[in-house]
């Protein structure tokens, strides 16, 4: 594999990390305070890497990291200046917080970014508006999931995101084959004699 290719990929990876080591740290120690620093940590070091330009965000990932960047300072300022009643409220609504965030942020790339709330060009305004509308409904939809999906957070967040990347690279993947098959389509057209040979 190309040098290139394998930091593009280690850079995907760590864009991951803080979610995942957000998950997984609470999983094994039941430390909230502890995995939601080392959460906001490694958000905060993509957050880096995206302002340097180093980084191309995945778009639902933008949003969970902007939110991991904030959460915790905010959670440990209020209990620090007294407002515990505020602060267990935001404990206890993570997932629906997350996937809020993510659609607000799928909102704003939709109304201002040129791919919108999508990590790959689409065809077209229509095709972008379309997919655009597809993932924010799919959001919406997870936000009310964990409204009653209860407190375990792999079902309650990991499910409506394991969904919501599901679907975005599902219509990546259609567009991808949309255009291989009209490039097929273009390359046979210009060869010379298939116009005869169509005929035949």
């Amino acid at each position: 594999m190309p040098k290139a290719n394998q930091k593009r990929l280690l850079l995907e990876m760590f864009e991951n990390l803080p979610g995942v080591g957000f998950m997984l740290l609470l999983r094994a120690t039941d430390d909230q305070q502890l995995a939601g620093w080392v959460g906001t940590a490694l958000a905060f070091g993509v957050c880096v890497l995206y302002a340097r330009n180093i980084l191309r965000p995945q778009p639902i990932l933008l949003g969970i990291n902007l939110f991991m960047v904030v959460i915790t300072p905010l959670i440990q300022g209020l209990v620090h200046f007294g407002d515990r009643t505020a602060a267990t409220l935001l404990i206890d609504n993570i997932p629906t917080l997350v996937l809020l965030s993510v659609f607000v942020v799928g909102l704003v790339l939709t109304a201002f970014a040129p791919n919108g709330f999508l990590n790959y060009q689409p065809d077209n305004a229509k095709q972008k508006r379309a997919h655009c509308a597809v993932l924010l409904t799919l959001c919406a939809g997870g936000i009310l999931w964990t409204l009653w999906a209860g407190d375990n957070y792999l079902v309650s967040l990991g499910a409506p995101l394991m969904v919501l990347f599901g679907v975005h690279q599902l219509l990546r993947a259609g567009t991808t084959d949309q255009r291989t098959h009209n490039g097929v389509v273009l390359a046979g057209a210009s060869q010379p004699g298939a116009t005869s040979e169509a005929a035949i």
